[in-house]
Parts: structure tokens; C-alpha cells; sequence
């Protein structure tokens, strides 16, 4: 897609790993889990912009076999939001959608990207985002709606009321955002919230107050939107690709993941 860039936010640190290591370098399968959502982003897309910042150059040396993609530095780790604000000057003029993945989610498959945009375009929306149910939703942004199904915003986890984390509609994390819209909402985010943080997720509501609500597509394949910020998430993943590798009964991604190896 020649008018589709893809961020991928991977500057965080990764303090729940209790590790100095940048989280996305943690390996799933012996393979550094940031190349699992580069993989992906290069199966719909050509252009790639990485944002990096804690151990930057050692997330940088661990992509040198994908020549073509493009770096931005985080500074200082300002939340989600702030990424994408450092990002946006990497992006190609010309460029209509932008596709935001974590870098911590190797788990989203090409196929879902795919009908992220597709959905996204077929809507003609300003914003649209992968969504999931979970019957355990801790540690996701839950998706506010309002009496006609229309996503007003999504609350964080350490913000949400405990009305609001009995919500159980999360955010995968995962949005295709028209270029345009990106900047304009970018330009409104504040850090009012219990992080202090400039959040990403903010722009839904911007979204919504606009009178162009959000389009969602809920998808049923849970283990997609697996977030690794754990060690146990890691095991959890990892016991995932294993499978899919081994031939077991699991769906595995739909690149090769014997590439990353």
C-alpha cells in the first residue's frame, strides 16, 4: 500500500519485566520480539517507522536485516501520544493512513492489519481501531460508548472508574488513523491523567466530539492483542509461536515466522 505508513511504538523500558533490557528486545523464540511486529508491518506496507528511546541503538542494531525502515527517537518517554508526535516527521508527505501497532504485541497478524485499513477506508472514517472482548480485562484501556454503540473514549486502567473497569471491550493498542485527523488531535492531547502521560488514546474522544466517532472492529482471535509486559505474557506468547512452529493446533501468523529465526 503505497499511501499506508505504519508506526510501531518500542521506546518503553520495560520495568515489569524486571529488566534493564528495552522491552521489545526480550526475545520470543529466540528472535527479539519488536521483528515479530516488523514482519508484520512489512507484509501491508512499505514504509516502517520505528520510534525507539530506551536502549535505542541496541533496538536499532537488532533491525539491521530490514534495510529500508525508518527510526525516531523518543527522548524522554512522554507516553504514547508524544511517540507518535516524534514519529509524524519521519512520515512521507503523500501518506494518507497511518497504522500504529505496539511493539510489544508479536502476535497481530497480517491478515488483521489488513482488514484494519480495508474497514478503515470502506468507512471513510477518521479513526478506526482493533478491538477485543476479554472476560478478564485488567491492564487494558477499556472502550467508552455511548446509548447508540458509538466509542466515546477509552479509559486507562489506572484512570478508570470501577464502573468503567467493568467494562469488558478493550483496546488492542492497534488504530489506522487518517493523516490529516493525526496531526489535528495530536496538536489537542493533554496530560491530565493519572501517568502524566501524553495518551494516544485520547484522540477517540477527539473523535467523538468532532461527530466522527471511531469505527471499531472487534476481533475474536484474543491472543492478537496480546500485550508482553510481563514475564508470564512472555511465556505465554512464546508457548504460542511454539505451537504454530511445531505444526500444533494453533493458528500461526501469516508471515514465516522461520524468517525471524
Amino acid at each position: 500500500m503505497q499511501d499506508v505508513a505504519v508506526i510501531i511504538l518500542a521506546a518503553g523500558k520495560g520495568t515489569r519485566m524486571k529488566s534493564n533490557r528495552a522491552k521489545v528486545l526480550h526475545e520470543i523464540v529466540g528472535v527479539p520480539m519488536i521483528r515479530y511486529v516488523v514482519e508484520t508491518a512489512l507484509a501491508v506496507v512499505d514504509e516502517v517507522v520505528v520510534v525507539i528511546g530506551h536502549e535505542a541503538e541496541a533496538v536499532r542494531k537488532a533491525l539491521t536485516p530490514y534495510q529500508g525502515l525508518r527510526f525516531a527517537v523518543q527522548k524522554e518517554q512522554l507516553g504514547t501520544g508524544h511517540a507518535v508526535v516524534c514519529a509524524i516527521p519521519e512520515v512521507s508527505n503523500g501518506i494518507q493512513d497511518v497504522v500504529v501497532l505496539c511493539g510489544d504485541t508479536p502476535l497481530i497478524k497480517p491478515t488483521t492489519v489488513r482488514s484494519l485499513i480495508d474497514q478503515h477506508r470502506a468507512r471513510a472514517s477518521r479513526l478506526t481501531l482493533i478491538a477485543t472482548t476479554l472476560t478478564e480485562p485488567f491492564g487494558y484501556g477499556r472502550i467508552v460508548s455511548d446509548g447508540h454503540g458509538n466509542s466515546i473514549r477509552i479509559v486507562e486502567e489506572s484512570d478508570a472508574s470501577e464502573s468503567e473497569k467493568k467494562i469488558l471491550t478493550v483496546n488492542s493498542g492497534t488504530y489506522c488513523i487518517n493523516m490529516a485527523f493525526l496531526k489535528k488531535a495530536l496538536a489537542s492531547l493533554k496530560n491530565d491523567n493519572a501517568q502524566g502521560e501524553f495518551y494516544l488514546t485520547d484522540v477517540v474522544e477527539g473523535a467523538y466530539l468532532d461527530g466522527k466517532p471511531a469505527v471499531v472492529l472487534e476481533i475474536n482471535d484474543t491472543i492478537q492483542i496480546l500485550g508482553v509486559n510481563t514475564r508470564e505474557e512472555m511465556a505465554k506468547a512464546e508457548k504460542f509461536l511454539q505451537q504454530a512452529i511445531n505444526g500444533g493446533d494453533q493458528n500461526p501468523l501469516d508471515f514465516s515466522i522461520r524468517a525471524c529465526l
